[in-house]
């Protein structure tokens, strides 16, 4: 068993062993969100999105690939509800595009608070794409943006307009310019994986042929720090997301394992035995220790940082079986934050830095819990059957992604973070694990 009261060379085969088969301890303008949980009361903004109007004759058929995105990436929010188009009135080729063309009592009917008219126009490999956003009931435009760029980019720009639609009307953007990383099986090793946040576009990283895990971003999404066997001990990595090259980090003596960046800094928390016993470290990113942040005789893993880098959760069994801590990193003061259950792991800070979610066993299964950073009140969101692990938060605190085996093998899922409107992000064969969700892209 991995947490045990003494370490010697048989406890660490045993936590190697652990390591290497699972890395379990890796890691409207009217209506907005207070905080990162929704009220019990928040109902979903009823919004049309119909067919976009395409202005050639040239690839028609994205008229209606455009609105299904776009209606997908709103849906996905959890903010909107989009309506059904077998229930629209109108044919979006022949309706216009302005306000005093539109016949919003039509819209109005069906329920639509909102309505989205998109075109756009292609020339050659070329694509101009239009977006406006409409008030129904007051009958007018309240957002609209043109798009210019290479006909293969079409979805990136759906995903922007998604985007400014949800900062028109909640006041934040979403993640649809966001990664998740993953540990993707492959034969008989595992390797790094990421794709966008909707769980399409699967892009290999890492091909070590071997076994990769734990996965992080550095904050401007150029790099994943991850843990790999592929020279025998536990190395920690880190690899350029654009060329693929690797730079080793850490290769102290033992195990090195649990990288995590520190936001705003090039320094990452890992987890070492090099002293023998399983701690904390700070390190910089060419690997150089800076300071030793967590030790003793307990084991001391999974560390992820405080939005502000000034603390850190991470999992100790010094109370006697795994649970969740907090460190004050400048005072080194430590505070214990769950006490619910006897097995408590995975720790990852919420964006705002208000919850902590984590990974608990309860019923018998491990399941998705938050807690608040600084302790008490506590919520269960996943339940029933199969394990839910390893959750890592949506940039913009409204969804958090995790492993699960609902439906079998292991895959990456996100739900709400009320614990509603659970969905399967990835589906291609094998097992996806141990998830990280990247920042948003700088704008």
């Amino acid at each position: 068993m991995l947490f045990c009261r003494k370490w010697n060379k048989g406890l660490l085969v045993a936590f190697l062993g652990l390591v290497f088969v699972a890395a379990f301890i890796g890691k409207a303008a009217a209506q907005t969100y207070e905080g990162t949980i929704k009220g019990v009361n928040f109902q979903k903004i009823p919004i049309a999105v119909p067919e976009f109007k395409y202005m050639s004759s040239e690839q028609t058929q994205f008229a209606r690939d455009m609105a299904q995105t776009l209606a997908n990436d709103l849906d996905f929010s959890g903010v909107f509800r989009p309506l059904d188009p077998k229930g629209f009135v109108e044919d979006p080729q022949a309706m216009g595009l302005n306000a005093p063309e539109i016949q919003f009592p039509n819209w109005k009917r069906i329920g639509a608070d909102y309505l989205v008219r998109g075109s756009y126009q292609v020339q050659g490999s070329s694509v101009r794409m239009e977006g406006r956003l409409f008030d129904v009931v007051g009958q007018k435009m309240i957002k609209g943006k043109v798009y210019d760029g290479d006909i293969r980019s079409w979805r990136s720009m759906v995903h922007d307009l998604a985007d400014e639609i949800l900062l028109a009307l909640t006041g934040e953007r979403g993640v649809f310019d966001t990664k998740i990383a993953y540990v993707q099986s492959t034969g008989n090793g595992k390797e790094i994986f990421y794709c966008d946040f909707d769980g399409s576009n699967p892009v290999q990283v890492t091909r070590d042929n071997s076994i990769a895990l734990s996965p992080n971003w550095s904050r401007d999404m150029s790099q994943l720090a991850y843990v790999s066997y592929k020279d025998g001990a536990p190395k920690i990595y880190s690899a350029n997301v654009q060329t693929g090259a690797q730079t080793l980090i850490c290769n102290y003596p033992g195990t090195n394992i649990s990288p995590a960046w520190r936001p705003g800094r090039s320094e990452l928390a890992v987890t070492m035995t090099k002293d023998g016993n399983p701690d904390i470290f700070l390190v910089s990113s060419s690997g150089q220790i800076l300071q030793k942040l967590v030790h003793g005789w307990s084991i001391n893993v999974s560390p992820d940082w405080s939005p502000d880098g000034r603390k850190l959760a991470y999992v100790s069994n010094e109370s006697g079986n795994p649970q969740v801590y907090v460190l004050d990193v400048g005072s080194g003061q430590k505070k214990r934050i769950t006490f619910s259950g006897n097995y408590n792991t995975s720790p990852a800070w919420s964006p705002k830095g208000d919850w902590i979610a984590y990974s608990g066993v309860a019923g018998g299964n491990h399941n998705i819990f938050i807690t608040r950073a600084e302790g008490g009140e506590t919520k269960q969101l996943t339940s029933g059957g199969g394990n839910n692990e390893s959750p890592s938060w949506s940039p913009d605190g409204r969804m958090i992604a995790f492993s699960s085996t609902r439906q079998g093998g292991p895959a990456i899922w996100a739900l709400l973070v009320d614990g509603t409107g659970i969905k399967r992000l990835t589906r291609q064969g094998g097992s996806q694990e141990l998830p990280d969700w990247s920042a948003r892209l700088s704008r």
